[in-house]
């Protein structure tokens, strides 16, 4: 097994369509963003039982044991569609284990042992943004993933258990076993400084887990993560990070894979207009993302030409982060940390933003040492943060993905917006975001980078 799939192997964020295990569940659209209780009697009349309306967006989740529930639930008056809902499963990856003022990594002095290993902080040089004071206080992030180990000692500081939830049947937000995902780009985001173990970038915001992702089988399902975003903004996110992207992409041909992709894009506008901005990963499969084929879907607020390969990567609204990785940090902590990573999606119509994802391009078996830990050279380049496993206790390790990459920008939002209060437009993150960012690669928006990769100190000074 090559560097680079070891390190792909270690990362979630790459879904593949499966077939569906909950096929009695239906995702119901209005034709307006609007589902009253009137529409909600014709669709029980028509068979359904109706486990979750979400007139915010005009969506209802049905349950019905019909088989032509769908048929029939499509023929209501002021019904757009009735398609039955797709579960997505995803690789379940193994984690690679183990003062006032502050520097960059790896020869930060700092007293989180292993703060010295994230080489992303130092990419999106986040110790400038916290010595001009800025580490996120006021801000709240929605973590729609796998769950979160909730105990972890950098994790529960920062926990907004209140506000955490989970749309995964049978199964909590507080994982104790399972995926290590939610952990790992939790902790990115938000990782306690505490003096213990890892730092995140935005150390002061708030946190709270919204499990859409399940940490046993790795499913998650189109009306988890439509409930979870509306969830997410109806209970005060200002960020929500989505490190979710579909392997090899959906079915572009589909009307009903279009009608799943559309509630999901209600949903991102809706958390806008709510002041949230949302967060996604690009996706890992080295696609070039400018020329997938794609369908126009058409709905109250115009047509829009959505990429069904890219899920949620090219939702409309959404900011889209591809990975970026040094080769060889550990041997030379001044090489280039923001070339792309050999994995990631790209394209121009597509990429927002990049920031640190990890790789393993770096050849070889020889060993370095970082801060307190001895490993492979190759497996610094990887993303370090938050992790779990079956036994309880505070875990750490690697991973690598434009899901490592995503949180890092999501970090940096929280920055911004605590800079400017707590509260501040998406449109304006956004532009901040923009004019902040150090353009790489070809001069203004291009494939790799999009308008560049995140720098958090300058964002702070907008």
């Amino acid at each position: 097994m090559t560097n680079l799939s070891r390190a792909i192997a270690l990362a979630i964020g790459t879904l593949g369509v499966a077939a569906s295990a909950q096929a009695a569940t239906y995702v119901v659209s209005a034709k307006t963003l609007a589902f009253d209780a009137q529409l909600a009697r014709k669709i029980e009349a028509a068979g359904g039982t109706i486990t979750a309306r979400l007139p915010q967006i005009g969506v209802a989740i049905v349950e019905s044991g019909d088989p032509n529930f769908a048929t029939r639930a499509a023929k209501v008056q002021g019904v757009r569609s009735a398609v039955a809902d797709v579960t997505l499963q995803f690789e379940q990856p193994q984690p690679l284990d183990i003062s006032e003022d502050y520097a960059n990594p790896p020869a930060s002095g700092d007293n989180d042992r292993f703060f010295d290993l994230q080489w992303g902080h130092a990419a999106i040089d986040a110790v400038g943004a916290w010595n001009a004071g800025f580490r996120g206080a006021g801000v709240r992030v929605a973590v729609l993933d796998s769950g979160v180990y909730c105990t972890h000692v950098d994790i529960a500081p920062n926990l907004l258990a209140a506000e955490s939830t989970s749309f995964v049947p049978g199964e909590g937000y507080c994982n104790t076993a399972g995926s290590a995902h939610g952990t790992h780009t939790f902790g990115t985001i938000g990782a306690a400084d505490n003096g213990i173990g890892t730092i995140g970038v935005a150390p002061e915001a708030k946190l709270f887990a919204v499990k859409v992702l399940s940490a046993s089988t790795g499913s998650g399902s189109f009306a988890g993560i439509v409930q979870g975003i509306v969830y997410a903004a109806d209970h005060g996110a200002d960020v929500i990070n989505m490190s979710l992207g579909v392997r090899g992409g959906l079915d572009v041909g589909g009307k009903e894979t279009s009608e799943l992709i559309n509630a999901a894009k209600r949903a991102v506008q809706y958390a806008r207009s709510q002041n949230a901005i949302t967060v996604v990963s690009a996706g890992n499969d080295g696609r070039d993302l400018d020329h997938d084929s794609g369908v126009q879907i058409c709905d109250t607020d115009g047509c829009y030409q959505a990429n069904l390969r890219a899920f949620p990567a090219q939702l409309p609204n959404v900011v889209t982060v591809s990975a970026l990785a040094p080769a060889g940090w550990a041997v030379d902590p001044s090489t280039n940390l923001d070339p792309l990573a050999s994995y990631s999606n790209y394209g121009t119509t597509a990429i927002s933003f990049g920031a640190p994802g990890g790789d393993g391009r770096l050849p070889g078996t020889q060993l370095c040492q970082v801060g307190p830990v001895v490993q492979q050279c190759w497996v610094f380049d990887l993303v370090f943060s938050t992790t779990q496993r079956t036994a309880a206790g505070n875990f750490y390790g690697w991973m690598a993905g434009t899901s490592m990459a995503a949180p890092h920008v999501s970090g940096v939002a929280a920055l911004i917006i605590g800079k400017h209060g707590g509260e501040l437009a998406p449109s304006e993150v956004e532009r901040i975001l923009r004019a902040s960012a150090d353009d790489l690669g070809k001069p203004g928006k291009d494939d790799a980078y999009g308008y560049g990769r995140v720098n958090a100190a300058k964002a702070v000074q907008y």
